[in-house]
């Protein structure tokens, strides 16, 4: 089995420092890094050219964090989802690798559990955050994908496949159900990983709630 390390990265302009900080606490640990610079238009900063397993493309933000994965279906080995808020410590990607092999799925450090039938998007049984304790590896059926690794064997996924913009959680759980693939949240203590505060998340814009019950409902029997 291919034990290539890849990892898919999207960003904003306004979170380049950030982005460095993510990319500073990764690069040692992977043989590529893909990094989708949703900058629309403006140039990319200079220090990014200063690693030598990132591979940066420009982009225009119409698939907002879904770009993350652009690489997924060219990569060959394990496929880490990471965001540019995020600092992950030494032995993450260890870590996370013997959770797929474990499993033999994709595994986060986030996730939700829900109940069939789904009636709403924000009612949920479970809610397993990576910035908080997680005691137990649990099985969920929504995972995070910004804390997220699978292997390419085991899960086949496109960018064709995320239809609509930052809905990447939703997507990817949808892709990995209908697959047959496990989605397990692995246990770790609160602070494990570093959060980088932001002015604006997509977490906080969510307004279509009702769009995202029905995907949701598409795999959630």
């Amino acid at each position: 089995m291919n034990q290539t390390i890849n990892i898919g990265i999207a960003s904003l302009f306004e979170r380049q420092e950030s982005l460095r900080k993510v990319l500073n606490s990764l690069t040692n640990h992977a043989d590529n890094i893909y990094v989708v610079l949703n900058y629309g238009g403006q140039e990319a900063p200079d220090w990014i050219n200063g690693y030598d397993n990132v591979m940066w493309t420009m982009g225009d933000n119409v698939r907002g964090a879904n770009s993350k994965f652009t690489m997924a279906e060219h990569s060959k080995g394990y496929f880490f989802g990471c965001d540019d808020d995020l600092v992950y410590p030494d032995g993450y990607v260890a870590y996370m690798k013997t959770g797929v092999d474990k499993y033999n799925g994709i595994v986060s450090l986030h996730g939700k559990k829900y109940l069939s039938p789904v009636g709403d998007f924000r009612k949920y049984a479970g809610n397993y955050r990576c910035l908080n304790t997680v005691s137990e590896d649990v099985h969920v059926n929504v995972i995070g994908s910004g804390c997220c690794a699978f292997h390419t064997d085991r899960l086949k996924i496109s960018l064709s496949d995320f239809k609509k913009k930052n809905m990447s959680d939703l997507y990817l759980s949808k892709i990995a159900t209908e697959q047959g693939v496990p989605m397990v949240v692995l246990k770790h203590d609160i602070n494990y990983l570093s959060y980088l505060p932001q002015i604006d998340t997509i977490w906080r814009s969510i307004t279509n709630f009702d769009e995202r019950t029905e995907v949701l409902k598409s795999f959630v029997k």
